[in-house]
């Protein structure tokens, strides 16, 4: 698709807007509030919405039409939008809301215009950036970016505030440069010096989820090219078989964490969420169909027994229980749906389509966003997390859907020709 140069640049401009890159944050125990005050998000928030007005406005038809297509985020966007009726906190709700409709636009405009590769592309520069400002503003100004709190003193939190933030988008813009550049990108002259700042980002804010993540992607990338040459059963047995490890894996990293690393600074084992956990379930089957709502729950009047018991939360510190808890059950099933439909896709892309390591990406991706929320709520909300996921599956839907219409017309044309050689 020809995008002119000006669409690319307020593309960019979104992106670096949605990754964290123009509100540059110190470590959050000196300043929760970006460089510039807290009016400095209020005034890209609004930058963002005119322009993703303007795209969408520009290409109305294209939109509606992909967005059309996936189904199934839209439906769970329709719970989320109608969960303002029952929710146990409206004005929480309400200020979320309005973060989680802008991320579902651009999501639908991304995959409007963009192939996974060219978004793959957008992505390795708007991260690369935050990379590179995430290594050279604590090197410029002392003590920028670095932790100053007792129990995580010294690791770095680069431009996002704080350590865990700084490891895991790191994860991703190293992830997204290493395929990028295996894949004999034309740039891979700088996409090198990305994946190793990446790495060393991830070493300096000790984040042991994030370079799990990192790992696991590497050890993978070989098992990807074994499972084309694989029959169709095969390929399911491995998948399921690799998928399990890996959950197996992420977890024992993370309940051993504190023995593999020593002295990490991590302030919260997987045994304290287990805890957590106990009084989440019990809010869960309280209003197990439709939950508390989307984001009605940690700050209501309900979740004060949660909160005076185990006083370090803030969410349930696992995504998919934390949809369960905002959405209930009829909210995750939908979820569920679209991400087993996420997976066959990314699946049978490797299979049928894959010829270089970036068309791995998408399994990748969604293993980045599976591992990490074992032990973190970072699955649905106005974030990078949920940007990328929404983006790529509605890309692979709407890759799958023109692939058939191809098979469609080749199928139509042969059976025309057939019909005038028997004439």
């Amino acid at each position: 698709m020809n995008v002119k140069l000006s669409e690319k640049i307020l593309t960019l401009v979104l992106l670096l807007i949605a990754v964290g890159a123009l509100t540059i944050k110190d470590a959050q125990e000196l300043s929760p509030y970006p460089i510039g005050g807290a009016s400095v998000e209020t005034l890209l928030n609004i930058v963002s919405y005119l322009i993703l007005g303007f795209l969408i406005l520009t290409h109305w038809k294209g939109f509606f039409y992909v967005g059309s297509k996936g189904i199934l985020q839209f439906l769970l966007m329709v719970v989320i939008l109608f969960s303002v009726l029952w929710t146990a906190d409206l004005p929480s709700t309400l200020t979320y809301l309005r973060g989680l409709i802008r991320i579902y636009l651009l999501a639908v405009y991304l995959a409007m215009r963009y192939t996974i590769r060219e978004q793959m592309r957008f992505i390795a520069i708007a991260l690369g950036i935050t990379s590179v400002l995430s290594i050279v503003m604590p090197v410029a100004i002392r003590g920028f970016g670095v932790h100053q709190a007792p129990e995580l003193a010294g690791m770095w939190s680069g431009i996002f505030g704080h350590k865990n933030e700084l490891g895991y988008m790191m994860a991703w813009s190293g992830g997204v440069a290493l395929h990028l550049g295996l894949s004999g990108n034309r740039f891979q002259w700088l996409l090198w010096p990305i994946v190793g700042i990446s790495i060393c980002l991830i070493i300096l804010s000790r984040s042991t989820t994030s370079l799990t993540i990192f790992i696991v992607m590497i050890c993978l990338l070989p098992f990807y090219r074994i499972l084309k040459k694989t029959n169709y059963k095969l390929q399911v047995i491995m998948v399921s078989f690799a998928v399990m490890l890996l959950i197996s894996i992420s977890l024992l990293l993370q309940a051993n964490v504190e023995t593999l690393v020593g002295a990490s600074g991590k302030d919260l084992t997987l045994n304290g969420r287990t805890d957590l956990w106990d009084y989440v379930f019990a809010s869960i089957f309280e209003r197990p169909w439709l939950g508390y709502g989307f984001y009605g729950f940690w700050d209501s009047e309900i979740a004060l027994a949660v909160r005076q018991a185990q006083p370090w939360a803030s969410n349930a510190h696992n995504g998919f229980l934390e949809m369960i808890l905002e959405l209930g059950f009829v909210g995750f099933l939908i979820f569920a749906a679209g991400l087993v439909r996420f997976v066959t896709m990314a699946l049978n892309r490797i299979i049928s389509v894959a010829e270089k390591p970036e068309d791995y990406w998408p399994m990748q991706m969604l293993i980045i966003i599976i591992i990490v929320n074992f032990s973190e709520a970072r699955l649905l909300g106005p974030s990078w997390n949920w940007l990328m996921y929404v983006t790529m599956s509605l890309s692979l839907t709407l890759s799958e859907h023109m692939k058939r219409k191809k098979v469609l017309l080749m199928n139509h044309e042969g059976h025309k020709g057939h019909k005038e050689i028997r004439a």
